[in-house]
């Protein structure tokens, strides 16, 4: 892409914005019959995906902040998806965990999550390539 065709799209700020709020309005559709908000979603889903984790590194993965993670595990403690459990290893830390019940939870509603990504990866061309540039710059 020569630099003129850059100087020529739409600013990135904007065109990330925008999609990012399309995307969380589908998945939204897709979890919130199920009693989820997108951010509950995130840390329901980033569990399934690592593991237990402080939470520390659950907001670092997840990217919501600490009072707001707090907020959002306390009612999936409250709902019994996720569990707290001081960890052995480190008694500073407190580690999450996903229960039985939220381990249910995912297995049923990822398919359908990712049923709604596929839909709205559908018409890029080279998505892959697109996921990988997205990574890279989350991860700067």
């Amino acid at each position: 892409m020569a630099a003129g065709d850059v100087a020529a799209s739409p600013p990135l700020t904007r065109t990330l914005a925008r999609a990012a709020r399309a995307v969380t309005a589908s998945v939204e559709q897709v979890v919130r019959p199920e009693g989820l908000t997108f951010d509950q979603w995130l840390v329901v889903e980033t569990l399934a995906a690592e593991g237990s984790l402080a939470m520390a590194e659950l907001g670092e993965r997840t990217m919501i902040t600490g009072p707001t993670l707090t907020r959002l595990v306390d009612r999936l403690v409250t709902t019994a998806l996720v569990y707290r459990e001081v960890d052995p290893a480190d008694r500073r830390k407190v580690l999450v965990h996903l229960s039985r019940r939220g381990e249910a939870l995912h297995r049923a509603v990822a398919p359908k999550v990712a049923e709604v990504e596929q839909h709205l990866l559908g018409g890029l061309k080279r998505a892959g390539a697109v996921l990988e540039a997205l990574e890279g710059m989350a991860e700067r």
